[in-house]
Order: C-alpha cells, then structure tokens, then sequence
C-alpha cells in the first residue's frame, strides 16, 4: 500500500514536472514573438523647402475639356518630412519580400507628384494618376529602370511595374519643375514620418538590421541596431548634404 502511494506521488510530481517545463516553453515561445518597435524622430537641414515653383505648360491647358479649362492647378503646401522614408533591413535573417497586393496610386497633382516620394516593395505596381486640369507625362531617366509614360490627359490612369531595386526619379516632359521618386525596397519593413519629423516602425522580428532614413537629393543615413522581442528602441537621424 505504501509503494502503490509513493508511486502515485512521483507520478504526480513528474506530471507537474512536465506542464511546469512545457507552461515555462510556451511563455519563451510567447516573449520570442513578440514584435520589436523603433520609433524616434528626423532632423533636416534648415530651408530644404524654400524652393519655389512655376507653372508652365499652359499651351496643353487648350486641349482639356471644357470644365477642366477653367481650372488652375493648385500649388501643393506639403511638410518636406513627408518625403522621409524609414526602413529596417534584416542582416541577421532573410525576410519575405513580395509585391504589395494592390496598385499603389501616384498622384499629379499640382504641378507635383504626390507623395514626393513612394517606399513599395519590389515587384510592385504603381499607377500614375493625372489629376490636374493640364497634360501631365512621366518619364524616368534612371540607369536600369528607364521608362516613358507618354503624355496623358486629366483622369488618365497609367499603371507601371517596378523590377528595379533601389530609387527611381521620376519628371514631367513638360513640366521640368516636377520631380518625384520612387523608392523600391527589398524589405517590408519601412514606414514614413509625421509632418513633425515623428516615425514609428513596428512589427519588426527580433535581430540585427540596418536602420536606413532616406530623403531625395540628401545622404541616406544607415545605423546598425539589434532588437530584442518585445523590445521598442528610439533612434534619432539627423540628414545632411
């Protein structure tokens, strides 16, 4: 009787022997998938807005429609943090890059690309969009990703895949004031910045990337950092010429 009981204890014991190891593996399972999160804030160097624009191209006014001819475009006022990117790139494992699902739309739009500058993922369609009440082309000079759009009228959507990696300039053939660009990226993790100069960056897996703050025309400041799961790092970018 006494064995048959102090079998039923050690059996008992090894049973919460088991689910303390099991309960013990599951909450490291839990902490190891909890995302990491950067958040901090971006610096640009004084007067990188102060460029004005013109408006030209009046002769294309003629051949929109009635209603359309009345109108003028519309000088965009867009906080320049807007065309900050932020992203994270894993040197310590290979992360899934696919195609974004949907078409992500360029506007043209008072006498301006808008946004200034699209983060996509390689492989991603964008579609140019003419929103203005005047002709409008699109066309990219970039070594490896050349293309031309042809002039298009107000409404005219023109879809386009980007194969290339890296930045692509866009311009306007008849508005030469009209730069934008295209930042293709092999990561999915990116994100833009507040008109405070703000971002934040989440659902990142835990590891080493390269933490990159890009503007056009500025150099594209990169920092080395490694993130713990669960863990919400701030970094600060101060960009310059």
């Amino acid at each position: 009787m006494c064995t048959l009981l102090g079998l039923e204890k050690r059996y008992m014991s090894l049973i919460i022997a088991y689910w303390i190891v099991v309960g013990l593996l599951l909450g490291t399972a839990s902490v190891q998938a909890q995302p990491a999160t950067v958040s901090g804030s971006v610096v640009l160097p004084a007067g990188i807005n102060d460029k004005k624009r013109s408006f030209r191209g009046s002769q294309y006014r003629s051949r929109q429609t009635p209603s359309s001819r009345r109108k003028e475009p519309q000088k965009r006022d867009e906080s320049p943090f807007r065309a900050v990117v932020i992203s994270a790139h894993p040197t310590s494992f290979t992360p899934e890059v696919k195609p974004l699902a949907e078409p992500i739309g360029i506007e043209q739009v008072g006498v301006a690309f808008a946004p200034r500058v699209t983060p996509i993922t390689v492989g991603t369609t964008v579609e140019f969009i003419n929103n203005d009440a005047i002709y409008h082309n699109v066309f990219s000079l970039t070594s490896g990703a050349k293309f031309n759009v042809g002039r298009h009228p107000t409404g005219k959507i023109v879809p386009k895949q980007i194969e290339h990696l890296g930045v692509i300039d866009l311009f306007c053939d008849i508005h030469p004031q009209m730069h934008g660009a295209i930042l293709s990226l092999d990561t999915p993790y990116y994100t833009g910045v507040d008109d405070g100069g703000n971002f934040e960056l989440g659902d990142l897996p835990a590891g080493t990337y390269d933490l990159r703050a890009f503007y056009p025309g500025l150099d594209t400041v990169t920092a080395e950092i490694d993130l713990q799961a669960g863990e919400t790092k701030t970094w600060f970018f101060h960009l310059d010429h």
